[in-house]
């Protein structure tokens, strides 16, 4: 028989069962991935059997990251005060109510409707890993725990494609999107039967904290009016501008232009930043809790983006230099997963769903500052060429500098207010 968690996970439940609800719920992370990017592998299908355009299918799939963004403060409001079994299990439902509904949809409108469902349930994707995750195991675990997490939606984000068009090509784009829908609700079915009695799914609190927290006011107030929220929000913003501004959209192109490589060869060299990504957040979030510390990773990974993205945007380098680079590049990003320990342990408990979910907003954000202003200042810059591309991208690299003085000389790392005890 295996013995009770204490303080190296939590109270009375079994590490297996800790495991295994981690596990599963981190499965509805790896779900809404797969859901986010399925328009870019069935876009001509969509367009054609929709009959609309780029531009009206750039905007179809965009609902999807504004509805997320928007739903990211209450998200974690609704783990501080409610069951996670039950939020959960509404989220992973909405989800795969929005893919079978995407399915069906025979107008631009209805596609809409679709993504903004989607977006909806899969707000709570990365929110509830990270909630569990700090509920369930010791805290000295979560920078390791949150660093596997990233890594998770860093594989997705990398090869969720492929078996999804491997579907498109065999069953059609509708079929496909209504079997991603019924594994949505066999996902929610199972993660509800394996939290059923889990004392964890709700805040450890007592009936006094919990009438004291009950106020959304005086819970956004304690989050909003915590400087290390907005610090800590800023970095994790200005950390993930180069996976969402060059990662994402503008590094193929720039390839293409400053290095001279074909789209294919570019999108592969693009691709070793979420490689770097995947790797290093899980390393990094086991050095972090090896040393028993948060900082010194992130200052050191951010001194690395920058040296590392320098050689990127400045030298024109080949074959092996350019895939270290752009590796290393993706790597140092992955000090984003720590941003979401810290701000846990600089919030109480009973805001800290809420504070990670603030922070996550902030790492969505950061697509939506970066993408166009890149777009932006290619458009209106009067350099031609591949140096256009270096100017603007040039935004980037102050990002990672950004985040390196940010975390130098204004980040500091707490202890968790309930845990001084250990």
């Amino acid at each position: 028989m295996m013995k009770k968690i204490n303080n190296s996970s939590v109270g009375l439940m079994s590490g297996r069962k800790a495991i295994s609800i981690y596990i599963m719920v981190s499965l509805f992370l790896a779900f809404e991935m797969a859901i986010q990017v399925s328009p870019s592998v069935m876009a001509s299908d969509l367009m054609r059997n929709l009959n609309i355009g780029s531009f009206s299918l750039g905007i179809m799939s965009s609902v999807y990251f504004y509805s997320y963004t928007s739903m990211q403060i209450p998200s974690g409001l609704l783990f501080d005060r409610f069951s996670a079994r039950k939020i959960i299990f509404y989220a992973v439902m909405i989800c795969s109510l929005g893919s079978i509904l995407f399915g069906c949809v025979t107008s631009f409108y209805l596609g809409c409707l679709a993504r903004l469902l989607m977006g909806v349930g899969s707000a709570f994707a990365f929110v509830s890993v990270l909630v569990m995750a700090s509920r369930l195991f010791h805290s000295k675990w979560f920078p390791l725990l949150t660093g596997i997490t990233q890594m998770l939606a860093a594989l997705g984000a990398m090869s969720g494609q492929l078996p999804i068009r491997l579907l498109v090509n065999e069953l059609g784009w509708r079929n496909t999107m209504y079997i991603l829908g019924v594994l949505g609700v066999l996902l929610a079915v199972i993660i509800t039967f394996l939290l059923n009695g889990s004392e964890y799914t709700n805040s450890r609190r007592n009936s006094k904290s919990r009438n004291e927290f009950n106020n959304i006011q005086l819970s956004l107030k304690l989050i909003m009016g915590n400087p290390q929220t907005w610090l800590i929000a800023v970095y994790a913003c200005l950390l993930w501008a180069p996976m969402s501004g060059f990662a994402s959209l503008w590094g193929v192109p720039f390839l293409e232009k400053f290095d001279g490589l074909s789209v294919n060869s570019a999108a592969l060299y693009c691709s070793m930043m979420w490689l770097g990504l995947a790797v290093g957040s899980p390393l990094l979030g086991g050095f972090s809790t090896l040393v028993n510390n948060k900082l010194l990773p992130l200052i050191v990974s951010s001194l690395v983006g920058v040296i590392s993205f320098s050689f990127v945007l400045l030298f024109h380098l080949h074959s092996v230099a350019l895939i270290l680079c752009l590796f290393l590049s993706g790597a140092a990003c992955s000090r984003q997963a720590l941003s979401f320990g810290l701000v846990k342990e600089n919030n109480q408990q009973q805001v800290r769903g809420t504070a990670i979910a603030f922070n996550n907003m902030a790492v969505v954000i950061s697509g939506v500052i970066f993408q166009p202003l890149v777009g932006w200042i290619l458009k209106t810059s009067n350099i031609s060429g591949s140096a256009n591309f270096q100017f603007a991208l040039s935004v980037i690299l102050l990002a990672y500098t950004a985040s390196f003085f940010v975390a130098l000389f204004f980040i500091r790392e707490s202890m968790c207010y309930e845990e001084l005890y250990a």
